[in-house]
């Protein structure tokens, strides 16, 4: 549940944020932050895209799953930040450590909820052995 309200909540966020911006865009042209964030969001759509094929095609095995979607993404993210500008040939390794790190959040906070739906299910599954045990 918890998972789903901060889905929604990201994508309604996502929404305003590309409405306010093509409202400025119109009202005052394509200066570098508008353009920053149509380019964030054209990034987020390609990584989105990139792990939907990388979990369709790889392996079983988790660990390998990850490090073949952390290589292919920040190889993206690196090629399309250094095209658009956000990197230069000094600070190429910039893009893995951002991946890196927002990976690791993601994983630790998809953790977090998965280890609270777990719990709910347990504790679900706990309560319907007792009521069967009274019947």
């Amino acid at each position: 549940m918890l998972k789903e309200i901060l889905k929604k909540t990201l994508i309604f966020a996502a929404i305003i944020i590309l409405v306010v911006f093509s409202f400025s865009l119109l009202a005052v042209g394509m200066k570098p932050e508008i353009m920053l964030v149509f380019e964030i969001f054209i990034l987020s759509f390609f990584v989105t895209v990139i792990q939907y094929f990388v979990k369709q095609v790889i392996s079983n095995y988790f660990f390998i799953n990850i490090m073949i979607e952390y290589v292919s993404v920040s190889v993206f993210v690196f090629l399309f930040g250094y095209f658009v500008g956000w990197f230069i040939k000094s600070n190429w390794w910039m893009a893995f450590v951002y991946v890196a790190i927002i990976y690791a959040t993601a994983y630790f906070l998809d953790m977090a909820v998965v280890k609270r739906d777990i719990n709910y299910i347990n504790a679900q599954l706990e309560r319907r052995r007792n009521n069967e045990k009274i019947e």
